[in-house]
């Protein structure tokens, strides 16, 4: 990547600060804190088009990433997002999954007929793969390219995507725009205490040899609660429901059972705390959109 390739925010694109702290590097990018508000952040990052190029060519392009990466490693925590929307919504509805990757979130819809759900996917290679696999619309690049009906669709997902957006305003304005008067807008994200124990510090230099491992400059943002709340209020959104989630689930069968036993211990915790004690490895958070 070459210095054309990378822009400068003068400005936070959560709360428009202008104070920035240095935080870690990592990846040979340098994350900064917010001063004002708190967020995590790449900066200088590359720039948009950069970013645009990378997810439709490169991110996702091949069947063993669809198959491994995004849908069996991830199957058990997809299912159980699914199963929480369909109680939270019990009448069902029209759903657009952001970032749908394989589609495997999408298909787990399948045995739900008041549901009418579709995905929106930057990769075109994943896109057709999910589209095929699960028989539903997949539409192929980026939120503003769709030019999507004004309150068209009951629920909007994004899961473990938002990290990658480079303009999260935009896009959360434009998911006000599409979602209808008391639509729900889920978004999990990594854990951010979580994520910071294992991939930073001594547990990260032990367990890699790295400093510091935190895909910066792919991953673009580092939310927790609090941060994302910044985000979204500003569109009109409210918290209706917070959950505990699960790690993708991969290796032998002696980490799949520390997962497991992991995720059980700290999501008991975080659902008894009400998510103030917060050490789970990502975070399912519902919104309702309260006003335009």
């Amino acid at each position: 990547m070459n210095n054309n390739q990378m822009e400068i925010l003068k400005e936070c694109p959560i709360c428009q600060g202008t104070d920035f702290r240095p935080f870690l590097e990592s990846n040979g990018h340098q994350i900064v804190r917010c001063t004002l508000c708190g967020i995590l952040f790449v900066n200088p990052r590359p720039s948009e088009s950069y970013i645009k190029g990378l997810f439709s060519e490169d991110y996702i392009d091949n069947d063993k990433r669809v198959e491994e990466d995004f849908t069996s490693w991830r199957q058990a925590s997809l299912k159980r997002e699914a199963r929480r929307l369909q109680k939270l919504l019990p009448k069902g509805g029209r759903l657009l999954d952001i970032g749908t990757a394989s589609g495997a979130f999408l298909g787990a819809f399948r045995d739900a007929p008041n549901w009418q759900v579709e995905g929106l996917e930057p990769s075109k290679f994943a896109a057709q793969k999910a589209e095929a696999k699960y028989g539903v619309p997949v539409h192929s690049g980026f939120l503003h390219d769709q030019q999507f009906k004004s309150a068209s669709f009951d629920v909007v997902t994004s899961l473990d995507a938002l990290c990658f957006h480079p303009n999260p305003q935009k896009d959360m304005a434009e998911i006000s725009r599409i979602l209808k008067p008391y639509g729900l807008l889920a978004i999990e994200i990594p854990g951010l205490r979580f994520r910071m124990l294992k991939n930073t510090g001594p547990l990260c230099k032990l367990l890699y040899g790295q400093k510091a491992r935190l895909n910066a400059g792919v991953h673009l943002f580092y939310y927790n609660r609090k941060t994302l709340r910044t985000l979204v209020q500003q569109f009109g959104f409210k918290e209706v429901a917070a959950f505990p989630e699960q790690s993708p689930l991969y290796g032998p069968w002696y980490l799949k059972l520390a997962n497991c036993l992991y995720f059980w211990f700290t999501g008991g915790f975080y659902l008894l705390s009400k998510g103030y004690l917060n050490i789970v490895p990502k975070e399912f958070i519902v919104y309702r959109k309260e006003f335009s």
